[in-house]
């Protein structure tokens, strides 16, 4: 009787357990496709970064750190949107499920890897803290030096 009931306990919590794993992993995330996180594409890539500064994400709708990531990163581009105007600063993202052969060009061995475009050449990964506070002062950073070099003052 001893052995049964118990058996009957374990079997249980295997299922709960199996039920919760399941729950969290199948969960959506709705920033991951966040419609304002303005994206890239192969075709508008080349042409976009060619110009300004651009802080981009390369991401996985499946990555579970990209979707832990993306309403830090949607928020970022939220409040940072302003730098398009004041600095030519922008902060984009590319789908590698999507545009796979732009990610394999670009480098991208993991996800979500955050690179820094100056003028069309790729200038700096970003492999600090992701919090909230160290990117925006990072893209802060970023985009106030790159406002001072356009203008001619020493950064």
């Amino acid at each position: 009787m001893k052995t049964s009931f118990s058996s009957a306990v374990v079997a249980l919590l295997i299922a709960i357990v199996s039920s919760l794993v399941s729950t969290a992993l199948s969960a959506p995330v709705s920033d991951i496709n966040n419609p304002s996180l303005k994206g890239l594409t192969s075709t508008t890539f080349d042409s976009s970064v060619a110009k300004g500064m651009w802080f981009v994400e390369f991401f996985s709708p499946w990555c579970h750190h990209c979707k832990a990531f993306a309403p830090t990163y949607a928020d970022l581009a939220e409040i940072q949107e302003p730098l398009e105007q004041t600095s030519d600063f922008y902060i984009r993202r590319v789908n590698c499920v999507e545009q796979g052969d732009l990610c394999d060009a670009q480098k991208v061995r993991g996800y979500p890897s955050l690179f820094l475009y100056q003028d069309g050449q790729k200038v700096d990964e970003y492999r600090g803290n992701r919090s909230f506070e160290d990117l925006m002062s990072f893209t802060t950073a970023k985009a106030s030096d790159y406002r001072k070099a356009k203008a001619g003052v020493a950064a």
